[in-house]
């Protein structure tokens, strides 16, 4: 009951993924971090409080927080250390290599570099030397050693049209980076994918980009043709059957697009099967989802054995 009938439907009765889904806070509601098993038909809230980016190094789970925390938990979500740090708006974060994450610095329109075991800030890369969010750069993915970022606006000052579709992708050649450096990109020069609406959520799978374009209320998986939703999108995985979108209550409503007649104000996950394009939807008890996470079938956690 809890998942609706998905493990009796036929179209979907073949799930046995098991997602780590995190939710910043937003008014009353605290935020936190869940585990969807649909192989089990179970949700279970695993931590309580505002989280959004999330990264697997070695045995550990990373968990950016928007009050400015770095959360590190263990294989079975208890928390091993909480760090924290200046006013920098965190938003996503990306394991580097086993001893660096790369955390976006949305208010100072930076990525920087950590170190994993004591969180200190070793290098940076800067798309703009305002210490204002101008670009809004919200999530990021690292495939191979080309990195993925997504923002409001890779031109600058995102707040001053907030309505229009100015965002952006834009790509970053890393080969010759090193963490403990300083590097200056100028986005305008970088863009792979332009006019969005506030964008979120990049990944590549099957060599294809994915991202939510959140305010059109869509997902783009490379060239195909985009999958339409009734709400804001934010949080996206993909295996090879199956794409998990996350929706959003909308913050701002005043910004919802003209075109459409209805925006669905609920917080949860669309399940979708692209082969057939059919959905189904699974709420949650959060408002706001930020970013979903497939656990690997061999890893133990949540107190499994």
């Amino acid at each position: 009951m809890l998942l609706f009938g998905l493990e009796n439907d036929q179209d979907f009765q073949y799930l046995n993924t098991r997602l780590l889904i995190s939710c910043p806070a937003s008014g009353s509601d605290q935020g936190g971090l869940f585990l969807l098993d649909f192989k089990n038909n179970a949700l279970e809230k695993l931590y309580t409080g505002s989280c959004s980016g999330m990264t697997l190094v070695k045995d550990r789970l990373f968990v950016t927080s928007d009050d400015n925390q770095i959360i590190t938990m263990d294989q079975r979500f208890q928390v091993i250390q909480k760090t924290k740090h200046l006013k920098l708006d965190f938003h996503d974060i990306v394991k580097f290599n086993d001893n660096v994450v790369l955390v976006v610095e949305t208010a100072i329109n930076a990525i920087g570099c950590y170190e994993t075991d004591t969180f200190t800030r070793i290098g940076e890369i800067r798309f703009n030397s305002a210490d204002k969010d101008v670009h809004h750069i919200n999530d990021i993915w690292l495939d191979g050693r080309t990195l993925y970022v997504s923002m409001f606006s890779p031109y600058g000052k995102w707040y001053l049209e907030p309505i229009h579709k100015n965002g952006g992708i834009v790509a970053i050649d890393l080969t010759d980076f090193h963490p403990r450096q300083h590097l200056d990109i100028d986005p305008a020069n970088h863009v792979v994918v332009k006019s969005l609406y506030m964008p979120h959520s990049i990944m590549v799978h099957q060599n294809k980009l994915s991202y939510c374009d959140s305010m059109s209320f869509s997902v783009i998986t490379g060239d195909e043709a985009p999958i339409q939703l009734p709400g804001f999108t934010r949080g996206l995985a993909i295996t090879d059957d199956t794409i998990f979108i996350g929706q959003s209550r909308m913050r701002h409503v005043l910004r919802i697009p003209h075109e459409f007649s209805n925006c669905c104000l609920d917080g949860g996950i669309y399940v979708y099967n692209p082969e057939f394009r059919i959905s189904r939807f699974v709420s949650l008890p959060a408002q706001q989802v930020y970013q979903i996470l497939v656990l690997d079938p061999i890893i133990s956690l949540g107190g499994e054995n």
